[in-house]
């Protein structure tokens, strides 16, 4: 694939991304002449996977994705699991979508419609990084998923709620997570928790993790994740510690530490910051988490399977074209 001779491009537009924010379709329109470049829209996600069967036929080895988090994810978990492509192709994340949390740290630097258009034109990338997966091996529904963060707790419940009270209304991207962690925190510092109040998201949450093999965490956490990411939503770094592994995992215990005390300390701080004592923050290959608590994989939801642990480990490594 170091040969440009042999690279082909490859786009794939979702139109509903960014509730129809029309700039995939914008892009198409640039491309639609170019018979060297191979474009696919995907009216339904029925056809998520013939399309990327085409693609591979085509001779596509750089797919641009104009999406959102979710289709990012489905097209991960088709690329790694279906095996369409004889070598996994280089991607390309253009920030279109709703959500947009792994092209914040994988994505397309330039938002102009025409630079994509006639970067995809050229196919002449020089900033290239690689990022394995993080995939669900067994989750309830039998249907492994790869994505960038997975978790459990307050982080999916307020993923869902994001969702649910601004994504759904046009509200999308960092202010919108930021309008979720503002009245989480609000609610936290000023109200009372009360048992079972179950519209807060900081509430005990049974979570166990073993990591490589050995337990890390047992009983009522706040939160857990895990990431190949190297920032995350708002540009937070919410672990520390040193990259000593191909995946980095955070749990904080319940009750919490004090918010007004560690909110910027556990989201800003560097990889030797000081934290909470019930707060931790690892590296590993592999991961077994038993909740019932639901699971976020890239805003995606899913249940743990019920009579064994979820099994979480490192994916296939993707290419990211970034610039």
């Amino acid at each position: 694939m170091d040969d440009a001779r042999l690279m082909r491009a490859g786009l794939l537009v979702n139109p509903r991304a960014g509730k129809s924010s029309g700039k995939g379709l914008a892009l198409v329109d640039k491309l639609r002449s170019d018979k060297t470049i191979s474009v696919k829209v995907l009216e339904r996600f029925e056809q998520l996977p013939q399309f990327l069967d085409d693609l591979a036929s085509e001779g596509v080895t750089d797919l641009f994705i104009s999406s959102g988090d979710g289709t990012i994810h489905a097209i991960q978990s088709e690329l790694a699991e279906r095996r369409p492509f004889a070598t996994l192709p280089r991607l390309s994340l253009l920030s279109h979508g709703t959500t947009n949390l792994t092209a914040a740290d994988l994505g397309f630097r330039q938002r102009n419609i025409q630079a994509q258009a006639d970067f995809i034109k050229t196919l002449q990338p020089t900033d290239l990084r690689h990022r394995p997966t993080v995939r669900a091996v067994n989750p309830k529904d039998g249907r492994p998923r790869h994505g960038m963060i997975l978790g459990a707790g307050a982080v999916s419940e307020a993923t869902y709620f994001c969702q649910q009270a601004y994504n759904d209304k046009g509200f999308k991207g960092n202010p919108a997570i930021l309008a979720t962690l503002a009245g989480a925190v609000a609610k936290a510092l000023f109200t009372t928790a009360r048992a079972g109040d179950n519209t807060r998201f900081d509430r005990p949450y049974e979570i166990s993790v073993d990591a490589d093999g050995r337990p890390v965490a047992t009983g009522q956490q706040l939160f857990y994740f895990s990431t190949t990411l190297e920032k995350l939503a708002l540009g937070t770094r919410p672990f520390w510690g040193g990259k000593t592994g191909a995946i980095r995992s955070t749990i904080i215990a319940y009750p919490p530490p004090s918010i007004a005390r560690w909110l910027i300390p556990v989201m800003y701080g560097s990889e030797t910051r000081k934290s909470p004592a019930n707060a931790i923050s690892f590296c590993s290959a592999d991961l077994a988490v038993r909740t019932s608590a639901r699971i976020v994989i890239d805003g995606e939801f899913f249940d743990a399977p019920a009579t064994e642990a979820l099994r979480v480990e490192t994916g296939p490594v993707f290419t990211y074209i970034c610039g």
